[in-house]
């Protein structure tokens, strides 16, 4: 019969530590060191007769090799526990972030989850429809702070946090006789946390508004999502192949309160261009371009 025994994996002592070690040990070194070469050299063995050169031997080598090392090190062990406080800092604020983003996104959840109840309470569809649009918005802000609960803390990479929204939305407006696929394509790109939730927030619009309006009298279709960035601008463009936008479309004129939002966001947050137009086979394709790291903050 095996036993088994949980101990603390050992933990071996910081740089600094073994630098302060050093300071206590090399000097003593040095100065046995030279004390031996000197007592061996000029007073045993008498190989030199030159007291004066005794001396200045053991002034510069017994003396001020040890003192110079032990400043030295001392120094440098100084340094080096800084750096180690301030990273400890770091990791713990780090940590501290991650723990609120994750208990914002549990929040949120939980607000989302109530709001369902309460669509399953009313049977009005003009209030089941305002309901499910508010779930789904709160439920990409709630994918925004999950990436950054299981991300470093201030940055996210929105081609994953697109593929959360996107899958959200998907599931939260298409009926139960519906086949919609998605598809998101696009290198990693991160963003500020800001502009990571604002992002989220227009990317569930204009996935949503498809859904809802594109494939109203259709059972099957598709919505493809597309990132890319240059280093500094990123640009998203997202394609359905519903029924496409009436001629009279017009996005500043619209009364669409998702497409509002969305523009808004895209305008005001995010200080960027968006665009609404028919595919050239079918559909409609949407295209959404601001500025990484450029915020409605950032210019004030």
């Amino acid at each position: 019969m095996s036993t088994f025994q949980n101990s603390e994996p050992h933990q071996r002592p910081m740089l600094s530590q073994r630098v302060y070690t050093l300071q206590q040990v090399v000097p003593l070194l040095i100065l046995a060191t030279v004390m031996f070469y000197e007592v061996t050299t000029h007073l045993i063995f008498e190989t030199s007769g030159n007291p004066l050169l005794f001396a200045m031997e053991t002034v510069a080598f017994g003396i001020l090799g040890p003192a110079v090392t032990w400043v030295t090190l001392h120094w440098v062990g100084r340094e080096i526990a800084k750096r180690e406080r301030a990273e400890g800092e770091a990791d713990a604020l780090n940590a501290m972030m991650q723990e609120m983003h994750h208990r914002i996104k549990n929040n949120l959840q939980t607000v989302a989850d109530l709001l369902s109840l309460e669509m399953s309470r009313n049977p009005r569809p003009e209030v089941l429809e305002s309901l499910r649009d508010s779930i789904t918005r709160i439920k990409s802000i709630a994918a925004s702070h999950e990436m950054l609960s299981a991300e470093n803390v201030g940055s996210t990479d929105i081609t994953e946090l697109a593929r959360l929204v996107v899958e959200n939305s998907r599931r939260s407006m298409m009926r139960t006789d519906q086949q919609i696929e998605t598809n998101v394509q696009g290198p990693s790109i991160f963003l500020t946390s800001k502009q990571a939730t604002a992002f989220s927030l227009v990317l569930n619009e204009l996935v949503s508004n498809a859904i809802e309006h594109g494939f109203r009298q259709r059972g099957v279709g598709q919505i493809e999502v597309e990132l890319d960035w240059d280093g500094a601008e990123v640009w998203v463009r997202v394609h359905d192949n519903g029924a496409g936008l009436p001629p009279e479309f017009d996005l500043v004129k619209s009364k669409g309160l998702g497409l509002q939002i969305a523009r808004t966001l895209v305008e005001k947050d995010l200080r960027g261009k968006i665009a609404l137009a028919n595919g050239t086979g079918d559909g409609t394709t949407a295209w959404v371009q601001f500025q990484r790291g450029v915020t409605k903050e950032s210019e004030e």
